[in-house]
């Protein structure tokens, strides 16, 4: 949808596809105001919305971190084969320049190895041992920062 909203707070493009990806994604903003960049973000995500959707709809879902435990919130689908997790997080608002948290997931194949793709980054290959252990650390910056990291079961 438009922002301003009723609230009268400027929430990104990003920020709220992402927030719509864990449901049924649907735009219900005037795509005639957009500008050539949120188009063109938009098309992005709705690509990797559709190489997701599978996973987020069907698969299983883990809460990491609650909206109630802090500026960031954190869900993690798996799908039901295994073969492919994704990770969605959310940081509603940064307290006094304190980096996000470092998460571990959940629900994988801890003798796999994973490659890890963030919506905006470049793969790495992990353990699901070490990424069930030790963690990711996100890299949200700032308020209403997001981001979207599919893994893949080699």
């Amino acid at each position: 949808t438009d922002v301003p909203n009723m609230n009268g707070r400027s929430v990104p493009l990003q920020y709220r596809f992402m927030v719509a990806m864990q449901g049924a994604l649907g735009v219900g903003a005037n795509l005639n105001k957009w500008s050539p960049a949120e188009e063109a973000l938009a098309t992005r995500l709705i690509a990797l919305d559709k190489q997701i959707r599978a996973t987020v709809q069907g698969g299983d879902l883990h809460r990491l971190r609650s909206p109630r435990e802090g500026d960031v919130t954190a869900n993690q689908y798996v799908a039901a084969d295994g073969k492919q997790a994704v990770l969605f997080a959310f940081r509603h608002s940064q307290e006094y320049s304190l980096p996000a948290p470092t998460l571990a997931l959940q629900g994988l194949d801890a003798k796999a190895i994973y490659s890890v793709k963030p919506w905006n980054a470049a793969a790495q290959e992990w353990s699901g041992a070490y990424l069930m252990q030790r963690g990711l650390d996100l890299d949200l910056k700032g308020d209403f920062d997001s981001t979207v990291i599919v893994l893949q079961k080699q």
